[in-house]
């Protein structure tokens, strides 16, 4: 029984639960116990459970579930609830220290004051239980670092460290599992791979576990990681004549396969990805018939020119970008409008220039991309390196096109309502609630927030936009024991300055958030480029369900629009019910194993072939 739980909303569509306070093993195991018990109720209205060191963040879809039914059933999960983890194991790590694979051991060793061999005989003299699973795919937070090797973070972090690096950054510990930028202190590698989404079990740690590290020579290390087994990614399609599907001819500035996300593996640190403008993806799809969260390319500021290697019905979402289809038996090129389906045929070229407005356009094709997904997704997470591709797109490239859902010639000519077309560019106001460290900002500070004007900075991506205009001032310290991250977070650093987080964000950040943004306007902020500016505007708890009940409703009618467009309306209830089915001649087998049928539908004879295949 977990007797304490604090709530804590954030935003429209996200709660924190802290169960206790700081760096403690029985409240990490209440934390994890309790992030188990909440999955295993199986509602459906939840989204995403992710737990850290004392909190655990559950996401879910406030239309289905309201806040204090989901504060009920939290509390119903803790009851009677065993705290301890299952029984916890050891992984036992080789690390080279030292060298070209540890340089920062001496930096480590000049702070400690001790020798580089005792440096590296506390680091492997301890054992470290991992806490949680973050930042990275796989990436532990470890507890249990001997005060004695305490080090500050680097003054300024690298722009790559390799995988694999054992580092130390101030009171903690830790392995990177990939290569990504890092402030931490590098004192050793490990030939171990961490993750790997390919795997079985994609993290070799999990939270409650214990890691031990076993020191190596250099000699150890190269031979350990000749034999490592590595990452296997699937080769990229080929394509074969008679083949539909996309060859891209010109990649574009970045230019990604998304479609909406994974789900359920951010407690092993992998972001959930996707379409930063999900409801332009969306929108897509139901233009083509496709499910909503069927994949397509998102195409960053400049498009590419790809080449149709089959016929592919497609249409051109999100931010206006011109482009045109160039016929592949030399016909004149055909000026492609935006939310509006087209049909290519074989050989044909779509050729994509840059956005006139906005940031992000979509590529959407009837059947979507016939790709194996990764983790259930078929999103590129560039920053976690997990993806169909693991990288965006290549001259080169040829993509499969998946079976559409209808035919071709009942796709073609659909379009959106220009009411229902968003708009792009000029400024923007996105709605935001107080988030959950709102009393680490001084009263200035929150003012300055919500009164200002910040435009949007070019080092912004795909995982977060970093905003620059008033300071924002903090009442105490600006970082915070890590803790889950919901997408809209708005966390501000200690240089002042807001970072909104996007679909593609770490998944446990240690820096207070001021605000969150509601979740349908995150779609909105996608499409800001630099130099873009953007307000905030407060708003209740009340008031975010309500925007988010609202956008909820306005897609609903765009899907039943275009769905009755799609489908030719019911008959009257005067007309006398359909000709069942009929077979209206025997089977012809004119070939051994393959049969002719003559069927009748609704009273439209077909010709059908069944041939035999052996399994």
């Amino acid at each position: 029984m977990i007797d304490t739980l604090h709530f804590t909303p954030c935003g429209d569509r996200s709660l924190l639960i802290y169960v206790g306070e700081g760096i403690d093993p029985t409240v990490n195991d209440r934390v994890h116990s309790l992030a188990r018990a909440i999955r295993q109720t199986g509602h459906p209205a939840l989204v995403e459970v992710t737990a850290s060191y004392h909190a655990v963040l559950v996401e879910y879809d406030p239309v289905r579930l309201r806040l204090d039914q989901l504060e009920e059933l939290t509390l119903l999960a803790a009851q009677g609830l065993d705290a301890a983890l299952v029984e916890p194991r050891t992984v036992v790590l080789p690390v080279c220290y030292g060298g070209e694979l540890g340089p920062d051991l001496g930096t480590v060793a000049a702070h400690a004051g001790l020798p580089s061999a005792e440096v590296v005989a506390r680091h492997s003299g301890s054992a470290y239980r991992v806490y949680c699973l973050g930042f990275s795919p796989g990436f532990p937070y470890l507890g249990g670092l001997d005060p004695a090797i305490h080090t500050p973070r680097l003054a300024e972090p690298r722009t790559k460290v390799p995988g694999g690096s054992v580092g130390i950054g101030g009171s903690q510990t830790g392995i990177y599992p990939a290569p990504s930028p890092g402030g931490w202190q590098l004192i050793g590698r490990t030939p171990a791979r961490l993750f790997d989404p390919y795997r079985e079990a994609p993290a070799l740690l999990e939270p409650g576990a214990f890691v031990r590290f076993d020191p190596i020579t250099r000699e150890e290390y190269s031979r350990l990681e000749a034999e490592a087994e590595g990452q296997v990614r699937p080769e990229p399609a080929e394509y074969a004549p008679g083949k539909t599907g996309i060859r891209v001819i010109q990649p574009g500035m970045m230019t990604t396969i998304q479609d909406l996300g994974r789900r359920g593996y951010m407690a092993y640190g992998v972001s959930p990805a996707g379409a930063a403008d999900f409801r332009s993806l969306m929108v897509g799809n139901w233009l083509l018939g496709n499910r909503a969260r069927t994949s397509a390319l998102e195409i960053t500021l400049a498009g590419p020119e790809v080449e149709f290697t089959g016929p592919v019905t497609f249409c051109v979402t999100g931010a206006p970008i011109p482009a045109q289809l160039i016929p592949g038996d030399g016909g004149s090129p055909v000026t492609i409008s935006g939310w509006t389906t087209h049909v290519a045929y074989p050989g044909d070229r779509l050729r994509m220039g840059m956005t006139t407005a906005g940031c992000r356009a979509y590529l959407c094709i009837a059947g979507g991309l016939d790709l194996t997904p990764v983790l259930g997704s078929l999103s590129e997470d560039l920053f976690g390196h997990v993806g169909p591709l693991g990288r965006p797109l290549r001259a080169g490239d040829w993509l499969p096109v998946g079976l559409p859902l209808h035919p071709p010639a009942d796709l073609a000519g659909r379009s959106l309502p220009a009411d229902a077309v968003p708009r792009f560019g000029g400024d923007v106001t996105l709605r935001a609630t107080r988030g959950p460290q709102d009393a680490a900002f001084a009263p200035e500070g929150i003012s300055a927030f919500f009164g200002g004007t910040y435009v949007v900075g070019s080092k912004s991506d795909r995982q977060g936009l970093r905003l620059e205009g008033p300071q924002i001032a903090h009442a105490g310290r600006p970082d915070i024991l890590s803790e889950p991250v919901p997408t809209g977070a708005i966390q501000v650093p200690a240089g002042g300055q807001p970072i909104l987080l996007m679909g593609n964000r770490q998944t446990v950040g240690g820096y207070t958030k001021i605000a969150v943004a509601v979740y349908p306007d995150v779609a909105v902020a996608a499409q800001l480029r630099p130099g873009d500016r953007v307000r905030f505007q407060e708003v209740d708890q009340a008031g975010a369900h309500a925007v988010a009940w609202a956008e909820r409703r306005r897609l609903a009618q765009i899907r039943r629009y275009l769905e009755r467009s799609m489908h030719p309306a019911a008959p009257p209830a005067s007309m006398s019910p359909p000709t069942p089915v009929a077979v209206t001649s025997p089977p012809v087998a004119a070939t051994p194993g393959v049969r002719t049928y003559r069927i009748t539908i609704c009273g439209i004879e077909f010709a059908a072939t069944v041939e035999d295949i052996d399994s």
